[in-house]
């Protein structure tokens, strides 16, 4: 029998140790699945410059890759989740009833500008709902909104009396309901889809922010804008990576990348959101949008039509065990105490 001195044994759990920590040092390349333009700012301003941030507080050790789509847009949560994709972005009313607690964030008159938005959201969720593991499966790294849901309309439709019957493309459930209750007619489809839909006519319009229909030049094909205070919804969006793939990497790994997320990435993200739809707003006028500010009485009869779409969702979320009119809230409470702190207007 071979026996082993007090400093040998030392020595090999030193390089048992030391080989652990190497392997999990080994350096991982994350597969990022993009669906929109490579040149769209969520890929050039958001996306590239925190992967970026990312391999260098990681020490080159995690690289993100980013691909083309290995899927359809709403698709990019299952794709992660099933270790298709590492990593990717997505839009959670792309799978109806799917992520029933983010809803939150898509009923109407909560704050226009996408920070104090994203800045309350993301407190919100992160203290009520984290908990309740809506994303299993992945690591959330941040979710955010990029400004709230105008209405934007063709010139057949140049007062809000027009509404009845007019086709609009929403984009998930909440939307829907809005637009119903309002007496539209509704086409879900992906945003990929909308400039496509609009300029043949196969809608009249869409709720939307800003810098999209700037950016999808969709503005001769939607000239009038209807703005309400708060906007009529808004689209929560978000980061994850795969469980699996998040737990290969060392720790300190881990560590050095959720700094660079929570509520970090959620003010990095919002704050490209919030200046890029400044600057769209300003366009619009010059690309021919009329602007219907909704105001007075025609405002509290909106508000009376769609009041019902926070006491509904109170109802589900609470329903998924969740404290939903505590939460909802404590979001309000949030975009007033964020706009405070920011010294800005929330709208």
């Amino acid at each position: 029998m071979i026996r082993l001195s007090k400093k040998s044994l030392l020595a090999a759990s030193i390089a048992l140790l030391a080989s652990h920590t190497a392997a999990l040092a080994q350096e991982v390349t994350w597969r990022f699945s993009n669906w929109l333009p490579p040149q769209h700012a969520v890929v050039t301003k958001m996306v590239e410059p925190w992967a970026r941030d990312v391999e260098a507080a990681t020490e080159g050790r995690v690289k993100i890759q980013i691909l083309p789509a290995l899927g359809a847009p709403a698709a990019h949560y299952e794709l992660v989740r099933n270790g298709v994709a590492d990593i990717a972005f997505g839009v959670h009313s792309y799978s109806p009833e799917r992520f029933k607690l983010t809803e939150i964030v898509e009923v109407p008159f909560t704050a226009e500008n996408a920070l104090v938005n994203s800045i309350a959201y993301w407190r919100t969720y992160n203290q009520f709902f984290l908990d309740k593991n809506e994303h299993e499966g992945t690591k959330l790294l941040g979710l955010w909104v990029p400004g709230s849901y105008q209405l934007f309309t063709n010139n057949k439709v140049d007062d809000l009396e027009d509404l009845d019957g007019i086709k609009i493309r929403i984009p998930g459930v909440l939307v829907e309901r809005l637009a119903n209750a309002l007496g539209m007619v509704t086409i879900s489809s992906p945003l990929t889809e909308a400039y496509d839909q609009v300029s043949r006519g196969i809608i009249d319009g869409m709720f939307q922010n800003y810098v999209t229909v700037i950016d999808f030049n969709m503005t001769q094909h939607m000239p009038q804008l209807f703005t309400l205070p708060g906007g009529f919804s808004a689209s929560s969006q978000f980061l994850v990576v795969n469980e699996n793939s998040w737990n290969s990497i060392s720790p300190e790994d881990q560590a050095a990348i959720e700094k660079l997320s929570g509520e970090a990435m959620v003010r990095r993200f919002a704050a490209v959101w919030q200046e890029d739809n400044s600057a769209a707003f300003a366009k619009l006028a010059e690309a021919g949008v009329t602007v219907h500010p909704i105001e007075g009485d025609v405002l509290e009869n909106i508000r009376s039509k769609i009041s019902f779409l926070e006491e509904e969702w109170v109802e589900e979320a609470s329903a998924k065990g969740a404290d939903a009119k505590g939460a909802m809230t404590f979001f309000r409470e949030e975009i007033d105490r964020v706009a405070s702190e920011l010294g800005v207007p929330k709208d």
